[in-house]
């Protein structure tokens, strides 16, 4: 399948765009201008409840895999929902070196970040030195949601335990929301910027776009943006079940061992989301220096904004503007969408609105969508970022992944194309649409494109 030629994309260096007197001439200005503005992903970290690496999650979404299985990190017997897509921690290994007493006493979100970050830079955590930075300035841009939640929990019933005294001094540094930005720099020798937004579940998807911005401004050269989470702890169970947030019909499924889906995004029987474990980090360049390094693929454009019916819902009219925005920043028509990576986590409101959103945004167009969620479980903070991999890694394959337990879309649900039972192909020259939405109404999307997509 060759990627399609767009009439506004120049043919060959030095073509004129459209003519003079066409109609399309000034969106075809604008989406030109966007072409350059396009940033390079150079390299892909991504830890998930499947494994190690951008190799092992395609594989598995491709195959409608689920990850969640009976939770192990605590006794769920108390709750509902009782399974969770947890991370294999003994496949976390680094090197010793002399941050390695400090590493390994900080939260799970720490250690998955500094994990990522370092295969994003082509790097093995288990080998022994410091890999090689690239060229020129750069940034560390992380997104963390609730951060240390399990370390926060763990030191109450400590001290209420056991008194004050028997509180470890590594319960402040280990929950900390920048320790994950913070000790990746650490670990790398890293001596520029470090930011780390805290976003709620749109938290990694900000990373992204805040170093999608300074590249362009041209302020760095390279960036590792992302999102880690990591939150299996009573406390989060206790949280979300009061809200109703949790699958209900989890706890049926854990009983037989875990098999079958454990969430169903736009499914007409969802009911619920289920909680994983994940850290997805990007290597950027500008796409004029790309330090010698791979493209992967394209960052084409992002936007945030701010609104939601309620604190907790999902936008529906915020959420639209969200993806215009996103979309108008990447120079691309709703038109042009090869395919949409949702936010739909297997929420019975949220799910619909999104659904209603996106089917107005492309209108007849109808272009596939999936969402990773029943796969790999909702990650918070790397829920962006996580589907960002997924998307560059659909691109590269040309096959979108299904939706992991979709059977039948509900009545709310039936106005979008949902990826179902098998991958679907597409068109690796039409970009991917990626949506990310936050408690408190802050919603952020990203347009990205294939190594031989829009821009080369």
């Amino acid at each position: 399948m060759k990627p399609m030629r767009w009439p506004w994309r120049r043919t060959a260096a030095g073509d004129d765009p459209l003519p003079s007197g066409d109609p399309a001439d000034a969106a075809a200005d604008t989406r030109a201008a966007a072409d350059g503005r396009a940033v390079a992903v150079t390299g892909i970290g991504c830890v998930t409840a499947f494994g190690l690496g951008r190799e092992v999650l395609d594989d598995a979404l491709a195959a409608g895999r689920v990850a969640a299985a009976p939770v192990t990190r605590f006794d769920p017997a108390r709750f509902t929902c009782r399974i969770a897509a947890e991370v294999p921690e003994p496949s976390l290994r680094f090197a010793r070196d002399h941050l390695s007493h400090e590493l390994e006493r900080m939260s799970l979100f720490v250690r998955l970040a500094v994990h990522a970050s370092m295969a994003a830079l082509g790097a093995d955590p288990a080998a022994t030195g410091r890999p090689r930075l690239p060229e020129g300035r750069g940034l560390i841009a992380m997104g963390v949601a609730m951060g240390g939640l399990p370390h926060i929990e763990q030191g109450v019933l400590k001290q209420e335990r056991a008194g004050p005294r028997k509180t470890t001094p590594f319960l402040i540094p280990s929950l900390i929301p920048n320790m994950a930005a913070s000790m990746t720099a650490l670990r790398l020798g890293f001596e520029g910027p470090q930011v780390t937004l805290a976003g709620a579940c749109a938290s990694g998807t900000q990373a992204i776009g805040h170093a999608l911005a300074e590249l362009r401004a041209g302020r760095i050269d390279w960036a590792l943006a992302g999102g880690s989470e990591a939150v299996t702890t009573p406390i989060t169970w206790s949280g979300f079940e009061a809200m109703h947030a949790l699958s209900r019909g989890a706890a049926g499924q854990a009983a037989v061992g875990g098999e079958g889906p454990a969430a169903r995004p736009f499914d007409g029987a969802r009911d619920g989301m289920i909680c994983g474990e994940a850290a997805a980090m990007l290597l950027l360049h500008r796409a004029d220096s790309c330090d010698g390094r791979a493209v992967l693929g394209r960052i084409l454009g992002y936007a945030t904004n701010s609104g939601a019916p309620d604190l907790t819902r999902i936008p529906d009219r915020e959420g639209l503007a969200c993806m215009r925005l996103a979309l108008k920043d990447a120079g691309v028509d709703p038109a042009d969408l090869g395919a949409v990576m949702a936010q739909a986590s297997g929420m019975i409101t949220g799910d619909a609105i999104e659904a209603a959103a996106i089917a107005e945004l492309t209108g007849s167009h109808r272009p596939p969508v999936t969402s990773v969620k029943g796969a790999t479980g909702y990650v918070f903070a790397a829920n962006g970022p996580v589907s960002t991999v997924a998307a560059l890694g659909a691109l590269s394959r040309r096959r979108l992944p299904p939706v992991a337990g979709f059977r039948a879309a509900s009545e709310d649900t039936a106005c979008i194309d949902v990826v179902a039972g098998a991958p679907r192909d597409i068109d690796p020259g039409r970009p991917v649409l990626v949506n990310s939405f936050g408690f408190g109404g802050i919603n952020a999307s990203l347009v990205v494109a294939g190594s031989d997509g829009i821009g080369r």
